[in-house]
C-alpha cells in the first residue's frame, strides 16, 4: 500500500544517538560500561527516565531520581551531564531529506519523540534554535511529556493514528531504538531501524517508490 505518512524519531535518528554520548560519558569517568542505559532499562516503565518523558514529573525531580536510582546499583552520576549528553550532532543528509519531503508536499511528516520534562532549561539557547529549523519542516510535531505517554507504549501509536486520521498499512515509522518499532509493527505501521545514517535513507527511498 502507498505510504502517505512518515514518522520520525528525533534523537538517534536526525541527530546522533545519545548512546553515543552515554559511552563517551562513561568513558570519562570510568563508569561501568553500559551502565547509563542499564539504569534506564531498570524498571523501564516507571523509573526517573519513563515519568519524566511522560510529564509525571519536573527535570530536577528527575535529576535526583536518577542519581538515586544509580547509587542503588553502586553508581555515582551527575545526572546533569547525562543531560549534556542528549544533544547528538545533526544528520545533515537525514535533514536535508526531510527538507526535500517537506517541500514537495506528497506526504504527511511528523516527528515523534520522547523528551524529558522541562529539559528546555537546560539546553543552550543555540541549540534550541537549530531544532526549531529542524521542526519547521514537519507537519505535526508530538512530544511524549505533552501527551503523557512515550514509546514503547502502543497507546502513543494509537493516539497518533486517530489523531492524524492516517492508517498504519500507510505510514512507515523510523527510530533506532528496537522495542519502539516493535510496538510499531504489533499495529501495522511500516518500520526502519535507524543504524546507519546512509542506510536509513536508502531504505526509506525503496519504499516510497514501491
Amino acid at each position: 500500500m502507498t505510504i502517505k505518512t512518515i514518522i520520525f524519531d528525533f534523537g538517534g535518528v536526525i541527530t546522533n544517538s545519545p548512546i553515543e554520548g552515554f559511552k563517551i560519558l562513561e568513558e570519562k569517568h570510568g563508569y561501568d560500561k553500559g551502565i547509563i542505559t542499564q539504569i534506564n532499562m531498570n524498571n523501564s516503565d516507571n523509573n526517573a527516565w519513563a515519568k519524566s518523558e511522560r510529564g509525571e514529573i519536573e527535570i530536577n525531580e528527575f535529576l535526583s531520581e536518577f542519581e538515586k536510582e544509580a547509587l542503588e546499583i553502586g553508581q555515582k552520576i551527575d545526572a546533569k551531564e547525562i543531560l549534556n549528553q542528549l544533544y547528538g550532532s545533526f544528520r545533515e543528509n537525514m535533514i536535508n531529506l526531510i527538507k526535500l519531503l517537506s517541500l514537495s508536499k506528497e506526504y504527511k511528516l511528523i516527528c515523534l519523540t520522547n523528551v524529558l520534562k522541562g529539559v528546555d532549561t537546560f539546553t543552550p539557547k543555540e541549540r534550541l534554535n537549530a531544532v526549531n529549523q529542524v521542526m519547521s519542516y514537519f507537519d505535526k510535531i508530538y512530544e511524549s511529556y505533552k501527551l503523557g505517554m512515550r514509546k514503547p507504549e502502543n497507546r502513543i501509536y494509537k493516539y497518533i493514528l486517530d489523531d492524524l486520521n492516517i492508517k498504519a498499512e500507510e505510514t512507515v515509522f523510523l527510530d533506532d531504538l528496537g522495542m519502539n518499532l516493535k510496538t510499531a509493527r504489533q499495529i501495522g505501521i511500516q518500520t526502519i531501524k535507524v543504524e546507519e545514517e546512509a542506510t536509513a535513507i536508502i531504505e526509506l527511498n525503496q519504499i516510497l517508490e514501491r
